[in-house]
């Protein structure tokens, strides 16, 4: 009895960030997500997973959909938030943000400035990502919807 109190407290323990702070205040994330990625015509359905990794100094997010996925890692410092994208392919990017957990603002900073994204906390239920990626000439636009099922 008293090895699964134990147990239990460390996983409690591991699913909140080491110290309250920006970073904590989107524990609201936490979970699982169903999400839809709109640009012009195209959506695209996935799956956004967040917890707290790193001893609760990240949030890791975990993307899938058919045919590929990726991961983001975002923390949180003086100077701001980063976020730290790996996809399928291969690629990285590296964006840096401003804000608070309702409304973050992100520019990438890595391998270049081509991209800017809003999160916003529409409710406990629902949040939107709106960006655009400046890619071969061409902006794109788009607007992610994720909804807590």
């Amino acid at each position: 009895m008293r090895i699964a109190a134990v147990l239990a407290s460390f996983v409690v323990a591991s699913a909140m960030p080491a110290s309250a702070g920006p970073l904590a205040e989107l524990h609201y994330l936490v979970g699982r997500w169903t999400c839809t990625y709109r640009a012009g015509a195209l959506l695209l359905p996935y799956r956004a997973t967040y917890a707290y990794d790193l001893g609760g100094q990240t949030l890791r997010e975990t993307a899938t959909f058919a045919g590929g996925g990726d991961e983001e890692l975002l923390a949180y410092a003086k100077r701001g938030w980063t976020a730290v994208v790996f996809d399928g392919s291969g690629s990285t990017t590296i964006m840096r943000g401003t804000g608070s957990a309702n409304h973050i603002a992100f520019r990438s900073i890595y391998p270049d400035a081509s991209i800017a994204e809003s999160v916003d906390r529409v409710s406990a239920t629902e949040y939107t990502i709106h960006a655009t990626v400046r890619a071969g000439g061409k902006t794109t636009a788009s607007v992610d919807t994720c909804l807590r099922r």
